[in-house]
């Protein structure tokens, strides 16, 4: 009985260790400024795709899916809302903070 509590004390433990949220930046990132326009959101994957402007030295003009950090999609301003963000980009992935919402 000890050793199956065991067992469930670390599933436990490791499950709720993935609930750790990612940090707003990371080392040798770089960053740029986002502007667009909410077109949806994936509350269950935290991610809103934007319909964004070119975005200078970086990237064309496109709709995109985008993970957002240090807040929920769900909170966010509503879809159709024109919106500016800081888009952080290193090697191995992207995602947005500092949502707000722009005249």
């Amino acid at each position: 009985m000890r050793r199956i509590a065991g067992v469930l004390a670390a599933v436990f433990i490791i499950a709720c260790g993935s609930d750790v949220p990612k940090p707003l930046s990371e080392p040798g990132e770089k960053l740029y400024d986002l502007r667009g326009v909410i077109e949806s959101r994936d509350s269950g994957d935290n991610t809103i795709r934007i319909k964004h402007e070119a975005i200078a030295n970086f990237m064309e003009a496109m709709t995109m899916d985008f993970s957002v950090r240090g807040a929920e999609a769900r909170a966010l301003p509503a879809d159709g809302s024109r919106v500016a963000a800081k888009l952080h980009v290193t090697e191995r992935a992207y995602w947005l903070t500092d949502v707000t919402v722009r005249p």
